[in-house]
């Protein structure tokens, strides 16, 4: 490939690139799917994904702590669902795995009690066990293991008064 031709190909996956980060954050796996998807070559894709690293406009690990950070506080989402979405946004097992390990297991039942709170509330008149299933249902769809979901309702029950499970 001419030299000129590939400078050029170059900065225009790297505009693309920095079009896209400006839209919304992404990973280094997203970026290069984009631009596979676009038509660049994998050198290209490489040459332009180490010049955004090198200046520091691209980190995988930064994306990946915010990417907690929002999953946690915003979503109030459990370990399996963040495991989920940092694998699916392309983050390699070792910054996920680094991450998981960040989190611990008292703020992860407390941010499931608290949603729980908030749904068994608005679950009010519907019945007992009716209720039970459906915080069941939705606190594992929020990505908690099956142990806090029953530490949560245990919780939940004892503090309402009615204590058959």
């Amino acid at each position: 490939m001419d030299k000129t031709l590939e400078e050029e190909q170059t900065k225009q996956a790297l505009i693309t690139c920095l079009r896209l980060l400006a839209a919304s954050p992404k990973s280094g796996q997203e970026l290069k799917k984009k631009l596979a998807d676009k038509g660049y070559s994998v050198a290209i894709i490489d040459q332009a994904l180490n010049n955004l690293r090198t200046q520091g406009v691209l980190d995988d690990t930064l994306y990946a702590k915010d990417l907690v950070a929002r999953l946690t506080l915003g979503k109030a989402a459990g370990r399996h669902k963040i495991a989920f979405e940092l694998k699916r946004h392309g983050l390699s097992k070792k910054i996920s795995d680094e991450l998981l390990g960040t989190l611990s297991n008292e703020d992860e039942a407390e941010r499931a009690l608290e949603l729980a709170r908030l749904k068994w509330a608005g679950w009010g008149k519907v019945d007992l066990q009716k209720r039970k299933k459906r915080l069941y249902d939705f606190l594992i769809r929020k990505g908690y293991d099956f142990q806090v979901v029953q530490d949560v309702l245990q919780k939940l029950l004892k503090g309402s008064g009615d204590d058959e499970i």
